[in-house]
């Protein structure tokens, strides 16, 4: 039985652990196998600590799956360090890496549902994501708010980020000062949080949470891992091509990300 081990970005919001939880269970049960958390920051356990238990109960076999909505740096490389490492600490274990879910039809349907459930379905949107220094990560986000805005009643969707880049939410929404601000997050926590204080007293949806689409997504990546069909965009990743102000980064060491559980 091969293992599904999601890793989420992780929050000290018990109830954005609940969502991971919830997606999680009910992917593993569609899938018949064994479908366990691990976090890259800020909840337990660690990709390490949940690997090393996983050995340690015997299991050989465990794909790996990136629960985040674009390929930034924590699955081009947080994530996949931390695969790369258990490769060598349990030389015993077969390790399939997934790829995160992307501009998928699944979210953007499941944001087109929030706005639905908000009674906004041709209102303005201003879709708001965490924001990342990869240029292809949040080129993932202005893809999205483009497939969502296709054929749809929305007259306009725009995007904005809340951390690291911009257009920030507050620019975005002098542009469109009646739009509806669209959550691209899984669940609750401290960007999303930031995100709806930025919109003041404009509309605001939830996150995606556990919709039944994205435990669809979940085990379209799984099978998809376990195929070895995993066709990661690298076209634009910051780590091959040398894009404008982030030369550096092209053939930049790749390391685990520090979380508390492996100190």
């Amino acid at each position: 039985m091969t293992v599904l081990l999601g890793v989420a970005h992780g929050s000290r919001d018990e109830a954005a652990q609940q969502v991971v939880r919830t997606l999680l269970d009910a992917a593993g049960e569609r899938l018949g196998v064994l479908a366990l958390p691990a976090y890259i920051d800020n909840a337990s356990p660690s990709i390490a600590l949940a690997l090393e238990g996983l050995a340690a109960a015997g299991h050989d076999d465990v794909v790996v799956l990136p629960l985040l909505l674009n390929a930034a740096g924590h699955s081009k490389t947080d994530v996949a360090a931390s695969v790369q490492q258990a490769r060598l600490d349990h030389p015993g274990m077969r390790l399939h890496y997934g790829r995160p879910f992307g501009a998928h039809p699944s979210v953007v349907g499941v944001l087109e549902q929030r706005l639905v459930e908000a009674g906004a379905t041709d209102r303005p949107v201003v879709l708001v994501a965490g924001g990342s220094l990869d240029p292809d990560a949040n080129a993932t986000v202005a893809a999205t708010a483009r497939l969502l805005w296709e054929g749809r009643a929305h007259p306009t969707v725009d995007y904005a980020f809340v951390s690291a880049t911009g257009p920030s939410v507050e620019q975005a929404l002098t542009r469109s000062p009646d739009a509806v601000v669209s959550l691209l997050f899984l669940g609750p926590g401290y960007l999303p949080t930031k995100a709806t204080k930025a919109a003041g007293d404009r509309l605001v949806t939830a996150p995606l949470g556990a919709a039944p689409p994205l435990v669809d997504l979940v085990v379209e990546r799984y099978r998809e891992a376990l195929g070895d069909d995993v066709r990661m965009n690298c076209d634009a990743c910051l780590y091959r091509i040398a894009l404008p102000g982030r030369e550096s980064a092209v053939g930049a060491p790749q390391l685990p990300h520090t979380h508390p559980d492996d100190a």
